[in-house]
């Protein structure tokens, strides 16, 4: 079976001096590989072939074989790495936390043990004449707190 440590090698390989960066490596049954790679500013359909039929010349289809996909993470995916929160800092997010709470808030900051998202909050007019409007309130929520975050 291909080892997925020696995939990540060659991926990184590929990458190196881009801007590109490694979301998830998988090697399942049958050696059945999936790439998941993405940037900044997202990933072109052209990138993804580059990847692949890079990977296709560094390993040796005849000793053992594979299949192969290399691909960007679908919109609306789960974030798995810390780049892809700094990617959609600005952008609105669903968190949802670890006792099944959701939240969505714009996402402000990420820091190495927690995030920062603005809620708009539902607050009454003050007039009492039964209007409700929205404040945004800044949160903070730490990685631990956090089951999946994803871009909505």
């Amino acid at each position: 079976m291909i080892e997925k440590e020696t995939v990540r090698k060659f991926v990184s390989e590929y990458m190196e001096g881009t801007d590109l960066f490694i979301v998830e490596i998988a090697v399942h049954s049958g050696n059945n590989i999936q790439v998941l790679v993405d940037s900044p500013e997202g990933i072109s359909i052209d990138t993804c072939v580059e990847i692949s039929e890079f990977l296709n010349r560094k390993m040796d289809r005849d000793s053992e074989d594979y299949s192969l996909e290399v691909s960007s993470p679908g919109l609306g995916s789960p974030f798995k790495v810390r780049e892809q929160y700094e990617k959609n800092i600005g952008r609105d997010v669903e968190v949802v936390l670890n006792n099944g709470i959701k939240i969505e808030g714009r996402l402000l900051n990420v820091t190495d043990e927690r995030i920062f998202i603005e809620v708009l909050q539902k607050v009454a007019d003050e007039k009492g004449q039964g209007k409700k409007g929205t404040v945004p309130v800044r949160t903070e929520i730490g990685f631990n707190e956090i089951k999946t975050i994803r871009a909505v």
